[in-house]
């Protein structure tokens, strides 16, 4: 008897302490936001026109501007925010530990020590992956040049986007408070008139819960699932939510 009961104790108290954890691991993911706001106003504040931060994406010649995608960071701007805050664990999301796990692994098996910096990171990509650029587990709205040319990167007018107001790329810009610069990594694809969501995102028990957003004006979003819209959608069908 008493071991039976034990064992439902058990079987009501882990789908309990499970889930505190997930909620314990978002709220390490909003705090992150939040710091990265932090980071976005001072770099912004230094900058002396309010630009928020924006380096150029590897691209000398436009070739296929639909290759893009919103989680193409440059490798740039992984060692400057540095100097605004941003530390190497909040390029990830701490609820898809893993994403960080395999860059982690493979700088330890090619070095011999722990990825620490952001230049450890942007030696992963580059030296490591052969990568052009930083793929981390996010998405940055922030519109930035390809190449020396006045293309940027994303451009409502040059891609498929739910609204037309373009992401801000200023302290002043009229959308700083309702288009994010900074969003989890979330993607799906449309089903008629609506869609599903396919990959990211915060997830529990196999489903999804919620995804942050983050506002150059500070505040900071939980979505539910329920609340996440689609934001723009890229040739091959694959559609960006927050």
């Amino acid at each position: 008897m008493v071991i039976a009961l034990i064992a439902v104790l058990i079987s009501i108290l882990l789908p309990a302490i499970s889930y505190a954890k997930f909620q314990a691991r978002v709220a390490t993911c909003s705090n992150n936001y939040r710091q990265w706001a932090v980071g976005v106003a001072l770099y912004a504040t230094e900058d002396g026109k309010g630009r928020l931060p924006s380096f150029p994406l590897p691209v000398d010649k436009m070739v296929q501007y639909s290759a893009l995608e919103p989680w193409f960071v440059p490798f740039a701007m992984v060692t400057n925010m540095a100097m605004h805050g941003v530390t190497v664990p909040m390029w990830f999301c701490p609820l898809r530990a893993e994403t960080f796990e395999v860059h982690r692994d493979n700088f330890r098996r090619s070095t011999g020590r722990d990825l620490a910096t952001p230049g450890d990171l942007v030696y992963e990509y580059e030296k490591l992956q052969g990568a052009a650029f930083v793929f981390p587990d996010l998405f940055w709205w922030v519109p930035r040049r390809l190449g020396q040319s006045s293309i940027e990167f994303p451009d409502p007018k040059l891609m498929k986007t739910r609204v037309p107001d373009p992401w801000p790329s200023r302290m002043e810009d009229a959308t700083v408070s309702i288009m994010p610069f900074l969003s989890d990594w979330t993607v799906g694809q449309k089903r008629g008139t609506g869609f599903v969501v396919t990959g990211g995102g915060h997830r529990w028990a196999g489903s999804l819960k919620n995804s942050n957003a983050a506002y150059a004006d500070g505040h900071v979003e939980l979505r539910s699932a329920k609340q996440l819209q689609w934001q723009a959608e890229s040739p091959h069908g694959l559609i960006y939510l927050y």
